[in-house]
This record gives structure tokens, C-alpha cells and sequence, in this order.
């Protein structure tokens, strides 16, 4: 059966992380050396890593995964495909008018941030990648 990989974020608190991981890795055979920590500059605590499903499955991340959301990574730059549309709208003046492939990024001008929508807002945030031990 083929399989399509996800790329998720998870923002949990850090007391939550425990459990958090023994879910993951029980759940969705998540291997620890590919879960990776972060902190935004408002100190909100998120970890990536990718899970394997079948093309068939549908995950209710609303239940199964809480807080959690599909993103994707350019160099050091996380990023929700809504939020590179939003970006891109942005960034050319041209809202919802734009050929969004067409248009390139400067990822340079992103490093290390996660981008988002929040409130039908578009943010940039600075993330600082951190260990833990466990």
C-alpha cells in the first residue's frame, strides 16, 4: 500500500511533552531522533516531525492530534501552505491576483521563523530550535 509522509507541527506545553511523545511514537511509529523542539519568541513551545499514512487514511487532527498542524520546510523557514499563498499576496501587492509558483521567496529573509495565519492575519515568527533530554 502506498504510503504519502506529513510534516507536522504540534504546540503543546512543555509539561505536556511526555505524554505527547509515548502518543506519537505509539500511535504513528514516530522514531525520537526524528522529533524536533522549538520555542517562538513567545516562548509557545511546538515540535515537527513527519508521520507515514496511507493514501486512504484520513486523520481527524482535531481529535487524534490536538493543536496540531501539516506544515512544510524551506531551509530553516516552517510554513502552512495558506500562509506562503498569504506571504506571496503580500509580499507582491497583488492579493489574490497573484501566480503564486511564479513568484519567488527570498527563504534567506525567513530563516529561522515559522509562518502562519492566525485570526486571518499572516505572522512571522522567530523560532529557536532547543533540546531535551528523555
Amino acid at each position: 500500500m502506498q504510503q504519502k509522509t506529513l510534516l507536522l507541527a504540534s504546540f503543546i506545553s512543555e509539561n505536556e511533552i511526555p505524554n505527547f511523545l509515548e502518543k506519537i511514537q505509539k500511535n504513528f511509529n514516530v522514531k525520537k531522533e526524528s522529533i524536533f523542539f522549538f520555542k517562538t519568541e513567545n516562548a509557545e513551545t511546538f515540535l515537527t516531525y513527519k508521520i507515514y499514512i496511507d493514501f486512504e487514511r484520513r486523520i481527524n487532527f482535531k481529535k487524534e492530534l490536538p493543536k496540531t498542524i501539516q506544515i512544510h520546510k524551506k531551509l530553516n523557514t516552517f510554513f502552512t501552505i495558506n500562509a506562503l499563498n498569504k506571504l506571496v499576496e503580500f509580499k507582491s501587492g497583488l492579493a489574490g491576483n497573484v501566480e503564486h509558483k511564479e513568484y519567488k521567496i527570498d527563504w534567506q529573509e525567513f530563516d529561522n521563523k515559522i509562518i502562519l495565519i492566525k485570526n486571518e492575519n499572516l505572522e512571522i515568527i522567530p523560532i529557536e530550535r532547543f533540546f531535551i533530554k528523555w
